[in-house]
């Protein structure tokens, strides 16, 4: 009997299955679309021309190219493109590129759920036939379930997507979304069906063609960061363990010399971010952030791994990821796509237990990464409970797995919600407004001495997204011999005295400060190691403090510390009611040692009044308790030599 079918414009007849087949493709490819446009959507939505103080460091290096250490500088070639377009601000700009990629996460996510809940049909049959002793199970509806199914993994990638985990990253100058591209890249080769390859001759084997692209996606990842290079590692490690395998039992011998040159190239070219950034190392940075150091493994993370999921994921969406993990697993023929997501997952556990950046506001590449596999691997189990539905002996038993969906689908809006909520919880342009009150006061042409790296990391921010202002002169006490400190050096000659003290590791003399305070105003804290004598030269201003060629009374200082009340409130507006501890943190760095500035002149008065600005930002600050037992238990002048840092 002739097949079935019709004629579309062109003669010969086109099979039914063949028809049927091409409509689910573009099904699948409408969901894969929509996936990478939602996502990108929500994350440039977020995108703002400020960027928050948690992304310091990735807007110095995204948008400023300052060298903050010899990793993630691929972060800067993903973004140029975008920083090109004539729209908005350089921070704004970088945010989208961000936005686009995980978009493309997105898509490559989809894939791979789609993957794993196109074999749960054979995991519910094998499931039913051993609870019917070996019966064939009942199906009822089962052509119609391919789109309910594919509906599933979107729902399932757009919850991992759509929540505040993976928008507070991609709606950031150079967020960690690089990163956990990488490794879904890597991902999506090590799920992929093995290739024909063809018969080898005179015992040489060529090598596949996806370990190119593998060995180039391993170089991306090296020069990257080491925990994506270990999770990239823990997604292609089961398909080259079975091609090594194979490689043995079909006795190959020998590699094609052209193979390895071809594998061995990509590689290097994988490798290039890397000599990127050590570049950036030698380049004058705006303002140096780091000393030169390869490793980039950052800490600051509070959560371990259990403690995480039900903060971030919640109990009931961790139950359906562990579930759908092991029905992935128990599936032969999803074997190959669960395994290298549930070794990345391993992976993000054991990144978190390294307390890696987790949260509230920053997050590292592996931990989004191991977030989205949980996801894909818990579309399984959501996919068998539509299609066991579907299967069932009851009337509208597809209509109610339609509805079961639609419940599903439930779940991104949850956490477009959570993100909304997040984002409004926080202050739009809290970084430009602590610039503001920070350093908007000072005199023209003045010198910004900074005692700390967690000060300077803000300013480099600001300078990078323009909210810095530019006649302002940035000078690293902490680090005078370094790039930034020569060029300040070269643009003021009387920094020379201070820098001499410094080089010899003195205290500065106050003659020095004073004959450059007579040039420039000068901007400093105070440092415990200083002499007393300087903290009276010392007039508050903004969130540091003025240093006056002569001494001045507590009068003065009095009438500075009233002045700062309306700047004080507005900070504790965007910073602790807004809950940026990032800020908060900042703004305690700079008051604390207006604190111990006030305690060395000896004024208790105004030190009681320093504290309780510092107590507004730090509540239990372990310096200031410190302090208000000295202004208990001493007289006169209080010391503070032991409280550097």
């Amino acid at each position: 009997m002739p097949p079935i079918g019709f004629k579309l414009g062109k003669p010969g007849p086109v099979r039914v299955d063949q028809v049927t087949a091409t409509m689910k493709s573009r099904f699948d490819a409408a969901l894969r679309a929509l996936s990478a446009g939602i996502a990108s959507a929500l994350a440039a939505a977020g995108a703002t021309s400020s960027a928050t103080a948690a992304h310091d460091p990735e807007v110095v290096r995204t948008v400023g190219a300052g060298f903050t250490g010899a990793f993630r500088a691929l972060d800067l070639v993903v973004a140029s493109p975008a920083l090109l377009l004539p729209i908005g601000t350089r921070a704004l700009r970088g945010g989208l590129a961000s936005a686009l990629v995980a978009g493309v996460c997105a898509a490559l996510a989809f894939d791979l759920a789609r993957e794993l809940v196109k074999v749960v049909p054979e995991a519910l049959d094998r499931v039913a036939a051993r609870l019917s002793g070996g019966r064939a199970a009942h199906r009822s509806s089962v052509e119609a379930s391919p789109r309910l199914l594919s509906a599933v993994a979107a729902a399932a990638v757009l919850t991992a997507l759509l929540a505040p985990v993976w928008q507070s990253e991609a709606a950031a100058p150079g967020g960690a979304v690089t990163g956990a591209l990488l490794v879904l890249l890597a991902l999506r080769l090590g799920s992929a069906e093995p290739e024909a390859e063809p018969a080898s001759t005179a015992g040489a084997r060529p090598a596949a063609p996806w370990i190119p692209q593998a060995l180039l996606v391993v170089g991306l990842a090296a020069s990257y960061e080491p925990f994506v290079l270990l999770a990239t590692l823990a997604a292609l490690g089961p398909r080259a363990a079975v091609a090594l395998r194979q490689a043995r039992r079909e006795g190959a011998r020998r590699w094609e010399r052209a193979a390895l040159v071809q594998g061995a190239l990509a590689f290097a070219l994988g490798l290039t971010p890397l000599a990127l950034g050590v570049g950036l190392a030698r380049r004058p940075p705006e303002i140096a952030l780091a000393p030169p150091t390869f490793m980039l493994v950052e800490a600051g993370g509070a959560h371990g791994p259990l403690s995480f999921a039900l903060a971030e994921v919640g109990t009931f969406l961790s139950v359906v990821c562990a579930g759908g993990a092991l029905l992935a697993l128990l599936a032969a023929r999803a074997r190959r796509t669960a395994l290298p997501l549930a070794l990345v997952v391993g992976v993000g556990a054991l990144a978190l237990r390294l307390h890696v950046p987790s949260g509230p506001t920053r997050f590292a590449p592996v931990v989004l990464v191991a977030l989205l596999a949980a996801f894909v691997l818990g579309a399984a189990l959501l996919g068998a409970v539509v299609l066991a539905i579907a299967r069932a002996r009851v009337p509208f038993a597809e209509a109610s797995a339609a509805l079961v969906v639609v419940l599903e689908l439930v779940l991104p809006v949850r956490s477009i919600d959570e993100t909304a909520t997040r984002r409004d919880a926080r202050a739009t342009h809290a970084s430009a407004i602590w610039n503001d009150v920070a350093w908007g006061g000072a005199p023209p042409a003045s010198v910004v001495l900074v005692a700390d790296r967690g000060t300077m990391r803000r300013i480099a921010s600001a300078r990078a997204t323009g909210q810095m202002r530019g006649d302002l002169l940035v000078v690293p006490a902490y680090d005078v011999q370094g790039r930034e400190g020569q060029r300040a050096l070269l643009a003021e000659p009387k920094l020379a005295p201070l820098y001499r003290d410094m080089a010899l590791g003195i205290r500065p003399e106050e003659l020095s400060l004073a004959q450059l305070g007579a040039e420039r105003a000068v901007l400093a804290s105070f440092d415990p190691r200083w002499d007393r004598a300087l903290s009276r030269h010392l007039v508050p201003l903004g969130l540091s403090a003025r240093f006056e060629p002569e001494p001045r009374g507590a009068s003065e200082r009095k009438k500075a510390l009233d002045a700062f009340l309306p700047s004080k409130e507005r900070l504790v507006r965007v910073a602790v009611a807004r809950k940026d501890a990032e800020l908060a943190s900042a703004t305690a760095t700079l008051l604390r040692a207006r604190a111990i500035g006030m305690a060395a002149t000896g004024e208790r008065e105004l030190l009681s009044r320093a504290l309780d600005d510092l107590r507004a930002f730090s509540p239990d600050d372990a310096v200031g308790a410190a302090l208000v037992r000295r202004i208990v238990t001493t007289k006169g002048p209080i010391d503070v030599r032991d409280l550097a840092p």
